[in-house]
């Protein structure tokens, strides 16, 4: 397999930029506020920043979160040693491939929360949906919705992995066989002898395998990511500028400069 580190994560957008630069140097301990209320009324613009921030770094942090699945394939002595008991090739595989479905099925939600609170759709969490969506954002927000859209498409085979697993308790681990592949994980693990099974071959293709479908699902989603938050560059500038109008502290600076609309 690869043995590339992955930097997934989102610092290739426009957004990331225009998002940090509106929080800049303002630090709540600086401002007293007694409650989020007063906080929102006196400074609207930054209870704004700092609401899509919340929801840009959940966002990223999936893809951050997702570096360490190559990290755990590439791991070099098995079984694993604990403790408790030594971890045997096919549970730790099986327990990578658990991990990564559900650190990937959650980016198109946690997509959908970061739209609705830059455009302030207010959707209730049981309307995040691409139905509801697409009734909000076809007419003024088409461009953003073609994105949700493609991320909408992205790591299907790994979704719908998901859905087997955690509905129907299918995993598949690309073994050709992989009930024999536990039962001889196991006897390695209890140092039974192993004839007539190359364990250690059938590991290595089934772990590379499983890592060039997880990186390529996920560099196609973390595309798609970029390309949709950048999408909500402008709009997220314009109105952060626009709430900043009779704010007690106003528009940094440092954000006109780099942001001011041309």
């Amino acid at each position: 397999m690869n043995n590339e580190y992955h930097w997934w994560g989102l610092e290739e957008s426009t957004f990331k930029g225009v998002l940090y630069d509106s929080i800049n140097m303002y630090f709540l301990h600086d401002h007293p506020y007694k409650n989020w209320d007063e906080f929102a009324e006196a400074d609207p613009h930054m209870a704004y920043a700092h609401l899509t921030s919340i929801r840009f770094d959940a966002l990223e942090q999936q893809f951050v979160d997702l570096r360490v699945i190559p990290q755990m394939l590439g791991v070099e002595s098995l079984p694993l040693k604990s403790t408790v008991q030594d971890i045997n090739r096919h549970d730790w595989l099986k327990s990578i491939v658990d991990l990564t479905l559900f650190r990937f099925s959650s980016l198109r939600d946690i997509a959908f929360h970061f739209v609705n609170e830059v455009l302030e759709l207010e959707l209730p969490d049981h309307k995040l949906n691409i139905k509801q969506l697409s009734k909000l954002l076809k007419e003024n927000h088409s461009d953003i919705l073609e994105n949700l859209k493609t991320l909408d498409r992205t790591g299907i085979p790994l979704r719908l992995d998901r859905n087997e697993r955690a509905h129907k308790g299918f995993c598949d681990l690309y073994t050709e066989d992989d009930q024999l592949f536990k039962s001889m994980s196991w006897a390695e693990a209890h140092k039974s002898q192993i004839n007539g099974y190359d364990l250690i071959s059938v590991y290595e293709k089934s772990r590379d395998k499983i890592c060039s479908i997880v990186i390529k699902e996920v560099e196609e989603a973390m595309q798609a990511c970029i390309e949709l938050v950048d999408e909500l560059y402008v709009h997220y500038r314009d109105r952060h500028d626009e709430l900043s109008i009779n704010s007690k502290s106003g528009v940094s600076h440092h954000f006109h400069n780099y942001h001011r609309e041309k």
